[in-house]
């Protein structure tokens, strides 16, 4: 199949007032509707599920079938915990030579009661397992651990004491002690798994945990509204989960708990959460200009609550697809990884493309870029545009992996076309909800000021009760002025005429609800 076949297709009542209040069934309120503040998002287009390959893609569709869940949802959720599952054992040789993770960075959006805890109870199940199987063995070998560790302070120190002389210090006792009795080992944390981690907390994992982690949560709420995004952290987290996608080593130079780096680490991805909660983070500028989303595979579909009706009870594990998906994830988190100067030090097999692949890479390189000039469909998402490539790599990579398992020793141009045909509905995707997340502040700031309106019960206001009693974002004069003018443009206020009573006082200028956001 060529790259042609594949090209990319676009379609793109307040008790102060003085004055009688009309109630809001009257005909100033009924005569028309409002126009949407926000534009509204378009249908997505189908997930192309056949690209995943015959284990994943028939996993995500059964997966669909009895969780009735978004197909794109359950896509998303299987291509992450494959990507989880590949990222310890292999890496991938990009056409231009760099060796990249296998690590995948997924987002997705879907309404609360879309069964996003469902989707992972089942897709998770083998690292979920694994992890519980790993846990109750660390539990036994960190009590003997710190039994040994014990008694080996007590042997050391009491060989210091007998050892001991004028001409000779202690610590040179305590090395010579520490080499005839070495210092016992702590066994690694077998923790897998991490919702809401700093960046910190993150490194002290990784320095005594598993090298290979997923970012993983059906609330992601935790993450985009917690201390690790907040105002002071959200810069330093959004740039060490970069770094982690581009595979850089963790350093870490710190006064009071010292200094490091971890080598051979590996984070895959995946984030839902509601529309509200996510478009905070699809809106971000930070976000957005420092890179975060350019490396980040979106996904936002239409929900399916109220269409989910079923002829008969049926149990995901029961399917025959998702029982060969546990066994293939069960495989490969089992297996031990390749690691290089310690058992946290990975070392990942690089999984060259074969050579028609090659060329359908350059070819797809050449493409995007001429898409991403002015006038073209990319150019409005050339962050995202510059990283099709390689994600598009990565997800080869990881569907090869989950073909063949550890015996995979490269990509094919088979895979490669299966990831250039994900990566173009992505590129898609994020061009549709770009127009629907991308708010300017003054919508944000008429949404906000149209909902405590309706909260007080103020149906007739002046710009005094606003600027003294409202939200404080809406105190300055110029962001009050643009709220009101979004409001009133868009049909939810009206301007009354001058010197209409409100609060007991002729306002030069005051407003009307008409409609509430």
């Amino acid at each position: 199949m060529s790259l042609e076949d594949k090209s990319i297709q676009f379609i793109n009542e307040d008790p102060n007032n003085t004055e009688i209040i009309p109630p809001a069934t009257s005909a100033t309120s009924a005569t028309y509707e409002p126009e949407p503040l926000r534009a509204p998002l378009p249908i997505a287009a189908a997930y192309p599920v056949e690209a995943l390959g015959d284990v994943l893609g028939k996993a995500a569709q059964a997966l669909q079938e009895t969780v009735k869940a978004p197909l794109a949802l359950c896509c998303q959720a299987v291509l992450a915990s494959a990507s989880l599952a590949a990222q310890a054992h292999f890496d991938v040789m990009l056409p231009w030579g760099q060796t990249k993770p296998l690590s995948l960075f997924l987002l997705s959006v879907a309404e609360s009661g879309e069964r996003k805890s469902g989707i992972d109870d089942v897709v998770l199940g083998a690292a979920k397992a694994q992890e519980r199987e790993d846990m109750a063995g660390y539990q036994i070998e960190q009590e003997q651990y710190e039994a040994d560790l014990a008694r080996w302070k007590a042997e050391t120190e009491q060989q210091n004491k007998k050892s001991a002389t004028k001409s000779q210090a202690a610590s040179d006792f305590a090395a010579a002690a520490t080499h005839d009795n070495p210092k016992p080992k702590a066994p690694i944390m077998p923790l897998r798994f991490v919702t809401e981690p700093t960046v910190e907390g993150l490194y002290k994992l990784l320095a005594v945990g598993q090298p290979s982690v997923g970012l993983f949560s059906d609330e992601a709420g935790l993450l985009i509204g917690g201390h690790a995004m907040n105002s002071d952290n959200a810069l330093k987290t959004m740039a060490r989960l970069c770094k982690f996608w581009d595979g850089a080593s963790f350093d870490r130079v710190r006064a009071g708990d010292g200094s490091g780096s971890l080598y051979g680490r590996r984070l895959a991805m995946h984030q839902q959460a509601q529309p509200d909660v996510m478009a905070k983070l699809l809106c971000d500028p930070m976000a957005n200009g420092q890179g975060f989303l350019a490396r980040c595979l979106v996904a936002w579909p239409e929900s399916t609550i109220g269409t989910r009706y079923i002829d008969k009870l049926e149990w995901s594990g029961d399917r025959s697809e998702l029982k060969r998906l546990f066994a293939v994830l069960t495989g490969l988190m089992q297996a031990e990884p390749r690691t290089a100067m310690s058992e946290q030090e990975l070392d990942p097999v690089a999984l060259p493309l074969d050579d028609d692949a090659k060329q359908m890479a350059i070819e797809a390189m050449n493409q995007f870029e001429t898409l991403m000039q002015s006038g073209n469909d990319l150019f409005e998402i050339r962050e995202r545009t510059a990283k099709a490539v390689e994600n598009a790599c990565r997800i080869a990579g990881v569907l090869a992996v989950i073909d063949a398992g550890m015996a995979t020793r490269s990509i094919s141009a088979k895979h490669l076309v299966q990831g250039l045909t994900l990566i173009q509905w992505y590129l898609k995707e994020a061009l549709r909800i770009r127009g629907a997340a991308v708010v300017s502040q003054a919508v944000k700031d008429a949404e906000s000021l149209s909902k405590w309106l309706d909260e007080q019960g103020i149906r007739v206001f002046r710009s005094k009760q606003v600027q003294t009693r409202g939200p404080s974002q809406l105190r300055p004069k110029p962001r009050f002025q643009a709220a009101v003018k979004e409001l009133v443009d868009n049909g939810y206020l009206l301007l009354n005429e001058p010197n209409t009573t409100v609060d007991n006082v002729k306002a030069k200028l005051s407003w009307r609800v008409i409609h509430v956001v």
